[in-house]
Formats: C-alpha cells, structure tokens, sequence
C-alpha cells in the first residue's frame, strides 16, 4: 500500500473514525482523542498492509474504520479505569493506613495484623474492608455489595473506629 492509497483512506474514514471516537470514548479521556485516532490508523495501516479489506468500497472501509475506532476506544477506557482503580486503591489504602495509626507511637499496622483485625469485625464491616484492603475503589465496593457509596464510606468508619478500639484495648492488655 503508498502512502497516497493511505491518506485517500484516511481521508474517507476520518468521519467514521472521529464519529466512534466521539461517541465511545469517556469524556474523561478527551486529550487522548488524537491518540485513539492514531491508534486506529496504525491497526488499520497494519491490516490494508496484509492484504485485509482489499477491493473494499468506501462504505465498508468507513464501517471497518468505525469498529477499529470503536474498539480503540474501549481500550483506552478500560486502560484508563485499570490505572484510575490503582490510584483509587493506593489512595484507599494510604488513607486506611494513616486512619490504623497509632498515635503515640506512630507505628503502622503490619497488613497481616491488620488483616487479622479485619477478621473479627461484625458482617458487613468486614466485607468492606477486606475489600479495600484488596484494591476496590469505594464505588466498585458500593456497586458489588448492592449499597449506596455514602453506606460503604459509613461502614468504613465505623470499621475503622471499631478496629481502633480493638486496637487500643489489645496494647493495654
């Protein structure tokens, strides 16, 4: 394929390929447009290169351009929420760990320690913190256990209070 064949392509695409982008693609990730495009292209490129689509008209490599661009953008989204949820779980636990401090002694849980104390909470405490300790984003805890966000986050305070206490009692002993 010439580079002229190319760009007559991309020419004929660039609707399909920006109509999918715009309809597919999370408006959180609006500066990756032109990433997503790019993206496509490169697939595109790589398959009229193998042969793929040969002798196609313009109506199916604009429908063809479409699917790659669509699933360009589920890549990039799905990318996008693996690393948000990273974030979101660093976050959680960093917070959960500046919340299991001892105060006088600015010392951290040990994670098995803290998993131990998790351990002995009553039901729903216990789920929910499991599943922060494992990664989840307060949303996905929410969305998996059927409760509003607001009743996860309530639930990890008093958890946390409850796991404080426990805490406390056991360094008098």
């Amino acid at each position: 394929m010439t580079e002229s064949e190319f760009r007559k392509i991309v020419t004929s695409t660039k609707r399909a390929v920006l109509g999918a982008i715009r309809a597919h693609l999370s408006p959180d990730l609006v500066s990756s447009i032109d990433d997503v495009a790019q993206e496509a292209y490169m697939r595109m490129y790589k398959a009229l290169s193998k042969g793929s689509m040969d002798g196609a008209d313009e109506k199916a490599l604009s429908s063809w351009a479409y699917v790659i661009a669509r699933n360009e953008c589920y890549r990039m989204n799905q990318k996008e929420k693996l690393v948000r949820r990273k974030v979101d779980a660093s976050s959680d636990l960093f917070l959960l760990q500046q919340w299991k401090q001892d105060d006088q002694e600015n010392a951290f849980f040990e994670l098995d320690e803290m998993r131990m104390r998790i351990s002995v909470l009553e039901s729903p405490f216990k789920e929910v913190m499991s599943m922060l300790m494992d990664g989840y984003s307060l949303s996905e805890i929410s969305d998996s256990m059927n409760v509003p966000e607001g009743t996860v986050k309530s639930r990890v305070f008093r958890a946390r209070q409850k796991m404080k206490e426990l805490y406390q009692s056991g360094a008098k002993q």
